[in-house]
């Protein structure tokens, strides 16, 4: 049995891409949520690299997310994450992702492995 996730942008793309992991995602990400900020960044950088839209769209639909929408709750959830990424220079969007699974209270799904070298009380699954 798999518990739901949140996914990071990374996840998504690894799908997107059919790189390395992407078995993984559409194991462990189905049925998952996701932020409209990573949703968003998922898209545009899908695009950026010539994945045509209809594409992206077959594979996010796929996963059967649910998209949250970022509210001021978590706006402050991922500015709490600052002070322990800064060094690391982890994006807004990664920061996002992780204030949206802090609030659910369930684990990320992504490939950034940097977020090893990050100190928090979250549950991260790396799909690689």
């Amino acid at each position: 049995m798999t518990s739901r996730t949140v996914l990071d942008t990374s996840a998504v793309l690894a799908l997107c891409f059919a790189e390395k992991g992407a078995k993984a995602v559409m194991t462990r990400g189905k049925n998952g949520i996701m932020s409209a900020v990573n949703y968003s960044e998922t898209i545009a950088k899908s695009t950026d690299f010539g994945v045509p839209l209809e594409t992206v769209n077959r594979t996010l639909a796929s996963l059967k997310l649910t998209i949250i929408t970022f509210d001021e709750d978590h706006a402050v959830a991922a500015a709490s994450f600052r002070p322990a990424t800064r060094n690391l220079n982890v994006s807004f969007a990664d920061r996002a992702c992780l204030g949206t699974a802090s609030l659910a209270c369930l684990p990320v799904l992504t490939a950034d492995r940097k977020w090893e070298k990050i100190d928090f009380d979250l549950e991260i699954i790396f799909i690689r």
